[in-house]
């Protein structure tokens, strides 16, 4: 459809100031940061993200995670592009770029955008990988699983928007740029979350008022004022108008919701479909969605709470039998043996909350043990020695 091949426009604005804001953060960050592209197995799907980590990580504290989503048609490298792991050597995070699956109009979420009823990679599991994610990467480094935040642009804003409807109980605070909740989203948040939203009032794709693929963006940041509880009416400022970039900002901050969520939403007045990057506007919006998420935490789970596995393993190193323990809701599923790639090494079924694995045959080394299911989906290490 055509409105559809209109939203796949999206991809070529944010090129076209990749290189400006690479320069403009490298003046304020020298981060030196390990990138690598890795794929994970979701339901026997093999899933692309790259993964940055600051040169500064030890383990030795637990780690805030960002993960930021692209628009429709775009791609995980170019996304970026925005620079949000160029903050992290400084500001102490993980930051992850997933990749969306192909669809006939290019890259797309399941993120439950829809048009005339139309919606994209519908049968893509996109909150399970999403999820998967989270717990690979909390396998793998020393993650605040309380301080999880999820930011996107376009269809990405979308996306965000539907994990914290619907994966509320991981996802601390999301930051929506020109995105808002799809149509076809079913919204019923477990608990209040902090949000943000940015959007430019001349935004041609993703309409500021007449959005045909959701919620307009003014009844979103309504949407979750109410959810929330905040107190009304928001308290507003006229950002400084420092770049003669023919465009103003107006923010407006909602307090005090339940839980100590907030709502805050960036009105970019003459704002098109454009990430705004610092050196040429007025703003940069990943700098602002960072100072917002750094602000909340998961107050609903304490850190121990959040980092506490599901599932147990012994022994620890392994030589010939792993004994697998599930509790907490993890009795039952799907368990899989993967290298630290997310290659599927072996799989079977766990009933009754335990098992024997015979790894005898496994190469000595580091590996996750996965569990997916009904409501569960747990990542653990092991040795094999």
């Amino acid at each position: 459809m055509a409105l559809w091949q209109n939203f796949i426009s999206l991809k070529k604005i944010p090129l076209m100031k990749t290189r400006l804001l690479a320069l403009a953060f490298s003046v304020i960050s020298l981060a030196s940061t390990a990138q690598t592209t890795k794929t994970i197995q979701v339901g026997g799907v093999t899933r692309q993200y790259k993964e940055y980590v600051a040169g500064s990580y030890t383990g030795t504290n637990p780690v805030p995670l960002v993960i930021c989503l692209h628009g429709l048609g775009d791609n995980m490298t170019n996304f970026s592009g925005i620079g949000m792991h160029l903050l992290s050597d400084s500001a102490q995070f993980v930051t992850l770029y997933p990749q969306a699956m192909n669809s006939a109009y290019g890259t797309a979420w399941n993120s439950g955008a829809s048009y005339m009823g139309m919606v994209l990679n519908p049968t893509v599991d996109d909150i399970g990988f999403i999820s998967a994610l989270i717990d690979s990467t909390a396998a793998l480094y020393n993650i605040d699983l309380t301080r999880v935040y999820v930011t996107g642009f376009s269809m990405g804003g979308f996306m965000a928007n539907r994990l914290a409807c619907q994966l509320g109980t991981r996802i601390c605070a999301i930051a929506s740029v020109a995105g808002t909740i799809g149509t076809s989203c079913t919204c019923s948040p477990f608990r209040p979350i902090p949000v943000a939203h940015f959007h430019g009032t001349a935004d041609g794709t993703v309409a500021y008022t007449g959005n045909a693929f959701g919620n307009d963006a003014e009844a979103l940041v309504s949407f979750w004022a109410d959810f929330d509880n905040c107190d009304t009416p928001a308290v507003h400022t006229a950002l400084p108008d420092i770049e003669a970039d023919s465009m103003t900002v107006d923010l407006y901050q909602y307090f005090n919701g339940d839980q100590g969520s907030e709502v805050w939403f960036y009105k970019v007045n003459g704002a098109d479909h454009v990430w705004l990057v610092p050196g040429a506007n007025d703003i940069s919006y990943t700098i602002e969605i960072w100072n917002f998420f750094k602000r909340f935490q998961h107050t609903t789970l304490s850190v121990e709470e959040a980092n506490e596995p599901r599932l147990s393993v012994y022994p620890n190193p392994a030589t010939d039998v792993l004994q697998v323990n599930g509790f907490n809701g993890a009795d039952r599923g799907i368990l899989s043996v993967m290298d630290l790639s997310g290659k599927t090494i072996m799989q079977g079924c766990f009933e009754n909350g335990f098992t024997s694995l015979k790894v005898s045959q496994l190469p000595a080394g580091i590996y996750l043990l996965q569990l997916s299911g009904d409501n569960v989906f747990e990542t653990i290490r092991f040795m094999k020695e």
